[in-house]
C-alpha cells in the first residue's frame, strides 16, 4: 500500500510538472523613485496586469550589499513583504549587482575601489556561500529563478572583475546554488540595454564568455533590447546564432528588459508616443516569441517622471495611473501567452539602424495557435495590406490592440472590435497600419458564445440621434451602461432593468460621435449626435 501511495504521488508530481505551461510574459518593477508608493500598491497593479513573472523588484530585491551590508547583519523585512506576502506569483530575483554605482559582486564589508580587486575565491567564497544559502533557503518555496546580476559586462562596475575571473565567479555560484537547491534556475546576467551601445560589443561579450564556459554556468541566458522594434529580429537572430554555435541551443534566451516610452527621451525610439508604446507591447513580445525567445519581460511597471531618461517607460504613468499600454498588456496576457505554436508568417524590413526611415516597412504577421485556435497579430508601418483565404466558412474577429478610449482615471479602456464573415476559399484583405490588430480565426460558427458576442445585448435608437436617445436592454439581467465622448470623457452612466428602455436628453450635448458599452464588456457601439 505504501508503495502504491508513493507511486501515485510521483506520477501526480510528474504530471503537474509536465502540465505546467511555460512562463512567457513578465513585468519588471519600476527601478526609479520606488518610494513613491507602497509595495502593496505595486503588487495590486502588477497582479491585475496578467504578468506571469516579476523581475527586478527594486527595493524589494535581494541584493547582497542591501540586505547584508555587514557580516551577519541581515535585513529581509521588505523582501519578506513580497516573497512571503505574495507567494502565488513567480519571481526572478537579483542576487548581486543592480546599478552602475553598486559594489558589484564583492563581499559588501570587504569591498574595495581598486580596479580589478573584484572577488577572489580563496578569500571570499565562505561569505558568498553563506549569503547564497541564507537567501535561497529563506525563499525556497517562492523564488524559482535567481539572476546573477544585472547588465554585467566587464568594466561596468567600479571594482570591475577581469572577465576570466568573472566567468569563474559564475561557475562557482552555479555549483553552489545547485547544491543548495537543484530545482531553481540560474540566469546569466543580461547585457546592457542596446541604447547607445554598439551591438558588436554585445555580441563580442557573448562570444567571449561562452568561449570561457559561461554557458555551462547557467540555465537561462539574459538579454536586453530598447532600440526600435524593427531592429529586434536582427539582434535576436544574432544572439541565437552565437549561443547555438557554442552548443547552447537548449539554453533558453530571455529578453528580460525591452520597451519604449510613451514620450520621446534620449534612449527611446523617435516614434515613441502613447499609442506606439501600447503597440510596442504587442510588436516586441510577438516578434520575440516568433524568433525563439522563451520569456519576454516588459520594463517596467511604474514610470519615472521627467527629466529622467526613463520617463514614462512604465505601463503606469509617473502618478501611478494605468496607461493605454497597461490595458494592451492585459489584452496580450488574456489572449496570447498560452500558445502552443508560433510562426512568423510575414516579415517586413529589418534593420540595425534605430532611425531607419524604411525600417519596419512591409507586412508583419505572427501566427499563434492558442488552445487549438488560430490567432494572428498583424501590422505594417507603411500601411500595406495582407490577404487570407480560409478553407472553411470563417469569422475573423478583429481587435485593435491599442485602446480606442481610455478613461481619465485610467481604469477603463475600450478596444475597437469588428467581425467579418468570409466564405470558404474566398479571400479577405486586412488593411493594416503601424498599430497592430489581433485577429481571431473562428471556424465553429455554430458556437453560441460567438453568436452572442456578435450581437449586442442592447440597442440604441434613433441613431443618428437629435434631442433624445433611447437605450433598450435586451439581456435577462439589469445592466449598467457607459457613454463616453470621442476623447474618453464619461458623459453618462445608467442602469437599465431587463427588457426596459431608458431615454437620455441630448439637447445639451455637442454634435459628434459618442460610444456606448455595457460596463462589463469591451465591445462598443457608436452613437452619432447631429442636429
Amino acid at each position: 500500500m505504501k508503495n502504491l501511495c508513493l507511486f501515485i504521488v510521483l506520477v501526480s508530481a510528474a504530471w503537474n510538472l509536465q502540465s505546467q505551461e511555460p512562463l512567457r510574459l513578465g513585468l519588471n518593477f519600476p527601478f526609479r523613485n520606488p518610494e513613491l508608493t507602497s509595495i502593496e500598491n505595486f503588487m495590486e497593479h502588477i497582479g491585475q496586469s496578467g504578468a506571469q513573472l516579476y523581475r527586478q523588484l527594486t527595493y524589494a530585491d535581494v541584493i547582497w550589499s542591501q540586505i547584508e551590508p555587514q557580516n551577519n547583519q541581515w535585513n529581509f523585512s521588505q523582501r519578506d513583504s513580497v516573497f512571503k506576502g505574495y507567494p502565488q506569483f513567480d519571481y526572478a530575483v537579483n542576487l548581486y549587482s543592480f546599478t552602475v554605482n553598486d559594489i558589484g559582486y564583492q563581499v559588501p564589508w570587504k569591498a574595495c575601489e581598486t580596479p580589478g580587486c573584484g572577488w577572489n575565491a580563496r578569500n571570499d567564497s565562505i561569505e558568498t556561500k553563506e549569503y547564497l544559502k541564507t537567501c535561497i533557503d529563506r525563499y525556497s518555496s517562492t523564488v524559482k529563478y535567481w539572476d546573477l546580476g544585472n547588465e554585467a559586462e566587464e568594466g561596468k562596475y567600479p571594482a570591475g572583475i577581469p572577465i576570466i575571473d568573472f566567468v569563474k565567479f559564475f561557475k562557482f555560484n552555479y555549483r553552489w546554488i545547485k547544491d543548495i537547491n537543484p530545482n531553481v534556475k540560474v540566469i546569466l546576467p543580461a547585457t546592457v540595454g542596446t541604447y547607445g551601445v554598439p551591438l558588436q560589443k554585445k555580441y563580442d561579450w557573448f562570444r567571449t564568455i561562452f568561449q570561457l564556459g559561461a554557458g555551462n554556468a547557467c540555465d537561462i541566458i539574459g538579454y536586453h533590447d530598447y532600440n526600435s522594434w524593427w531592429t529586434m529580429p536582427v539582434h535576436i537572430d544574432s544572439i541565437m546564432n552565437i549561443k547555438n554555435s557554442f552548443g547552447l541551443k537548449d539554453k533558453p534566451l530571455w529578453l528580460s528588459e525591452s520597451s519604449c516610452s510613451s514620450i520621446h527621451t534620449s534612449i527611446s525610439p523617435g516614434y515613441s508616443s502613447v499609442n506606439e508604446q501600447a503597440a510596442d507591447v504587442w510588436r516586441r513580445s510577438t516578434l520575440a516569441w516568433s524568433k525563439g525567445v522563451e520569456m519576454f519581460i516588459w520594463h517596467g511597471c511604474w514610470s519615472s517622471d521627467v527629466p529622467s531618461v526613463w520617463a514614462e517607460f512604465g505601463l503606469l504613468d509617473h502618478n501611478g495611473l494605468k496607461k493605454k499600454s497597461y490595458h494592451s498588456y492585459k489584452l496580450l496576457s488574456d489572449n496570447i501567452i498560452h500558445f502552443t505554436n508560433v510562426d512568423l508568417l510575414s516579415q517586413g524590413i529589418t534593420s540595425d539602424n534605430n532611425d531607419d526611415p524604411v525600417g519596419g516597412n512591409g507586412v508583419w504577421v505572427v501566427k499563434f495557435v492558442v488552445k487549438g485556435e488560430n490567432k494572428y497579430v498583424m501590422w505594417s508601418r507603411n500601411n500595406l495590406s495582407y490577404s487570407m483565404r480560409p478553407v472553411r466558412n470563417t469569422k475573423f474577429r478583429i481587435t485593435n490592440v491599442v485602446p480606442k478610449i481610455l478613461s481619465a482615471d485610467g481604469e477603463t479602456a475600450t478596444f475597437q472590435t469588428d467581425s467579418v464573415y468570409v466564405s470558404a476559399n474566398a479571400s479577405y484583405t486586412f488593411s493594416l497600419t503601424s498599430l497592430p490588430v489581433f485577429v481571431e480565426e473562428i471556424t465553429d460558427l455554430t458556437s453560441v458564445n460567438y453568436q452572442e458576442n456578435d450581437h449586442p445585448t442592447f440597442e440604441v435608437f434613433p441613431n443618428p440621434a437629435r434631442e433624445t436617445l433611447g437605450i433598450r436592454n435586451h439581456s435577462d439581467k439589469a445592466e449598467r451602461y457607459l457613454i463616453s465622448d470621442i476623447s474618453g470623457k464619461l458623459m453618462e452612466e445608467l442602469e437599465i432593468e431587463p427588457n426596459q428602455v431608458r431615454r437620455i436628453d441630448l439637447r445639451s450635448w455637442e454634435n459628434g460621435i459618442y460610444f456606448i458599452r455595457a460596463k462589463d464588456q469591451l465591445k462598443t457601439q457608436k452613437i452619432v449626435v447631429i442636429r
